[in-house]
């Protein structure tokens, strides 16, 4: 207590320019302290937050390039179980062997053939038959031969694509169903992947100090960056001690696969480590230069002192929209000033210049995605495969190159967003003559559409999803074929309205409620209708209609522009 006194009595003492000093030193240092731990913990923070939100994003970006190659399978899976001439030749039951040969040679070796062709990715494409086709090659293979197999049972009582794993080896399977048979056989249709081509999407993560790790839904290894038995679980494969890494996991929802990343903590903070080094070396600069500044100024400068020492206080609290004002003198502190205002508009400069190359980096990163579809290439491919079929009299394969054709024209649209009712009719037309065509006609279309409307404006591939669900989850499981289809444009009020219409199933109301809350696998209902409403608000959107036995209607609804 005797101390305390001493020392108030001494500070008492002082000049009122030595007390104006120790007060603007002492001032001056409090807020450069606090600042610098501040930024020395938000930057560390920061980064180390930054750091892990990039490696989610590669993460998903290559997850994602693996579910479209895996799509991209499924699609070519499918194509093949759903056509008819595989179908006849697989259910019918044979008593010349020259039938025999030629549905072996002409329609199975030729389509399989061709699928492979198209997609390089598939090494491996087999027919395993219910029917007394014979052995032929590694093609066509009695269906016995794979009833013990443990993936038999799973593959015959679905109806999707399913993929297996083992030593390296990637598989597909998809049974082949018929509606025009009166007692189908049981046939499947088999194909092996290029396993190292279809991982290969991991490998700018594992440049990076990454560890990849892929499990089937039974926590069975599928994939691993090193070189995991694949038929161990995965507890086995990731690290034992999880607190010095950062695992991130993601999912390949096509073949119900997950996908865990984990990364070396101390490789993630070792940057941040030298960032924060840097700053805290900043800090005591400051915190040096304040010092000495105070000591060597006098009260002649106490004015200006405050006024920088204000708009450090300003621009400490994240406005750096304030105008630091200038110095006329040559002097140390006339320095200070200057360098503080070209540091705040450094610093200005430098949020602008991060700002904008990130902007420009995700722009590039949209454009490499959008330059991996060539137009052009397709279209002439198109053109060649129209002109072959028309040079074999097979209209049926050109009307097909000419209906993707159209297709795909209005689908890319040249890179635009928006597109004219016109053209996005055109292209859902296109795409139900496809889809007539797969299904050999079997079900009706009906278009009601006010010609006023052809030439307002909306955004591009809205109605083709609500399309392809009516006709996949609707008009397909209907058992007793006479499937219809209704596509209707009208004009209500200041709206556009679109309804799909179709007499399949329906949806019962439990589902209903969740096919605009939860995602699908490809680009379904509920994308449609968050793109709506992003784009033109809560008013806008999908609303679904169903009865269970009935059909389901499908409403969107847009403003109405032209």
């Amino acid at each position: 207590m005797r101390i305390w006194r001493a020392l108030k009595r001494r500070i008492g003492d002082f000049r009122f320019q030595t007390k104006i000093m120790l007060s603007f030193l002492l001032v001056s240092m409090i807020p450069v302290i606090v600042l610098g731990s501040f930024c020395f913990a938000a930057t560390r923070s920061l980064l180390v937050q930054q750091s892990k939100a990039d490696l989610n994003a590669s993460l998903t970006q290559s997850v994602l390039a693996v579910n479209n190659q895996l799509d991209v399978y499924n699609k070519l899976m499918n194509f093949l179980s759903f056509n008819q001439e595989i179908i006849n030749s697989a259910n019918n039951t044979y008593t010349s062997e020259y039938e025999m040969y030629y549905q072996l040679t002409h329609v199975i070796d030729q389509n399989f053939y061709t699928a492979r062709y198209l997609n390089p990715g598939v090494e491996q494409i087999k027919l395993y038959t219910g029917s007394n086709l014979p052995q032929h090659g590694n093609t066509v293979i009695p269906i016995e031969e794979i009833s013990r197999t443990p993936w038999y049972p799973k593959v015959i009582k679905s109806v999707d694509v399913l993929w297996f794993a083992r030593e390296n080896n990637l598989y597909c399977a998809r049974r082949i169903l018929s509606t025009k048979h009166r007692t189908p056989k049981n046939n499947i249709l088999f194909a092996r992947v290029n396993y190292d081509q279809l991982f290969k999407n991991f490998e700018p993560l594992q440049a990076h100090g990454a560890e990849i790790i892929v499990t089937d839904s039974s926590g069975n290894t599928v994939y691993s960056s090193k070189g995991a038995n694949p038929n161990n679980p995965v507890s086995m494969a990731l690290p034992r001690n999880e607190g010095d890494y950062t695992v991130l996991s993601s999912a390949v929802p096509l073949a119900g696969w997950n996908v865990y990343l984990y990364k070396s903590t101390r490789l993630i903070t070792k940057s941040a480590w030298w960032i924060a080094l840097i700053v805290l070396f900043m800090i005591t600069a400051c915190i040096a230069a304040v010092v000495v500044a105070g000591t060597l100024f006098s009260r002649r400068i106490m004015l200006p002192i405050h006024r920088l020492h204000k708009s450090m206080k300003l621009i400490g609290e994240g406005n750096l929209d304030i105008k630091v004002f200038s110095s006329e003198s040559k002097d140390e502190i006339g320095d200070l000033i200057r360098g503080f205002g070209d540091m705040v508009d450094n610093t200005k400069a430098l949020i602008n210049t991060v700002y904008v190359g990130e902007i420009a980096r995700k722009e590039a990163e949209m454009k490499a995605l959008q330059a991996q579809i060539n137009p052009h290439f397709l279209y002439n491919s198109l053109s060649i495969i129209n002109w072959r079929a028309l040079r074999i009299h097979a209209t049926d394969i050109s009307e097909m190159a000419q209906l993707l054709s159209t297709f795909y024209r209005t689908t890319l649209n040249k890179g635009q967003n928006l597109i004219t009712v016109s053209d996005e009719i055109r292209n859902v037309q296109s795409y139900i003559d496809i889809q007539l065509i797969m299904h050999s006609h079997n079900f009706k279309v009906d278009y009601r559409i006010e010609e006023s409307l052809l030439f307002c404006r909306m955004p591009n591939l809205m109605l083709q999803p609500l399309v392809e669900n009516a006709i996949i989850h609707g008009i397909e499981n209907r058992g007793d074929g006479g499937g219809t289809l209704s596509l209707s444009v009208s004009k209500e009020e200041q709206s556009i309205v679109f309804q799909v219409t179709d007499n399949g199933i329906g949806v019962e109301s439990e589902r209903l409620v969740y096919l605009l809350q939860s995602p699908s696998k490809g680009y379904g209902l509920k994308n449609v209708h968050d793109r709506a409403v992003l784009m033109y608000g809560e008013p806008y959107g999908l609303t679904i209609h169903s009865v269970v036995g009935e059909g389901t209607q499908v409403t969107l609804r847009i403003p109405y522009a032209t």
